[in-house]
């Protein structure tokens, strides 16, 4: 991600002759998003859309993108063979029954047997992420995984682990103040606020949410959320 126009990164990308995909940040909000101090800065986000590192590149390490990336495929889509064309439009749109059948069809010579066990790896790590994210306490981050995934997952034997995640999420009784809590941190964290007056209202709300007897997860996202606003406030003294 970068802050620079296009004419300067295109110039850039070619004297380096980078390989990787990159994006534009021109306005610095994402920057602001991340609390980013410095660069380079790594943010991992795993399959559940759960940041799971945000720092220095000093910090981090090849074990935690292991773990973010478990059952991620071998290599991306683009670089399948033509014959992986169904495959690839079921995977796109999350039909994993119909993915894993297309998957089925494909020979050695288009990597079939390797797509297809990559394919099974993400469902698996998709229904363990749902599991982890309902013990750990994330119940909103539960409720929405398992709602996605029982559709997505139609047709597998999946689908009946992450209709009972559903079902243990709607039955908790700590669930739904927690989910309260947590929707309103997502509120302020979509928000992004910039301004140092937004940012201290900001930091208000979230050390209310901190201090409510029944925070639960809400309170370890609320610290997060509160260490970050507080590193685009030093950011920008």
């Amino acid at each position: 991600m970068t802050g620079e126009g296009k004419g300067e990164t295109d110039k850039w990308v070619a004297d380096k002759g980078a390989k990787y995909a990159y994006g534009y940040d021109k306005a610095g909000k994402l920057s602001n998003y991340f609390g980013v101090r410095g660069i380079p800065h790594v943010v991992i986000v795993d399959a559940s859309g759960t940041v799971v590192y945000n720092g220095g590149a000093g910090a981090y390490s090849d074990a935690i993108l292991a773990k973010a990336t478990a059952g991620a495929l071998p290599k991306p889509l683009w670089e399948w063979s033509a014959a992986t064309k169904n495959t690839k439009a079921a995977l796109m749109k999350r039909q994993y029954k119909l993915a894993l059948d297309e998957a089925a069809k494909l020979g050695e010579a288009d990597d079939g047997a390797t797509i297809r066990a990559a394919i099974e790896g993400m469902v698996k790590s998709k229904v363990e992420l749902a599991r982890l994210a309902y013990e750990q306490g994330d119940f909103l981050g539960a409720e929405k995984s398992a709602a996605a995934l029982v559709k997505e997952l139609a047709g597998l034997p999946q689908q009946a682990e992450v209709e009972k995640i559903a079902a243990d999420v709607k039955a908790n009784p700590a669930a739904e103040e927690v989910i309260k809590l947590q929707k309103q941190i997502a509120k302020i964290r979509e928000k992004a606020p910039t301004k140092r007056k937004d940012i201290e209202g900001a930091l208000e709300d979230l050390k209310k949410i901190q201090k409510t007897p029944s925070a639960g997860y809400a309170a370890t996202e609320a610290e997060q959320l509160i260490e970050q606003l507080r590193a685009v406030l030093n950011k920008n003294r």
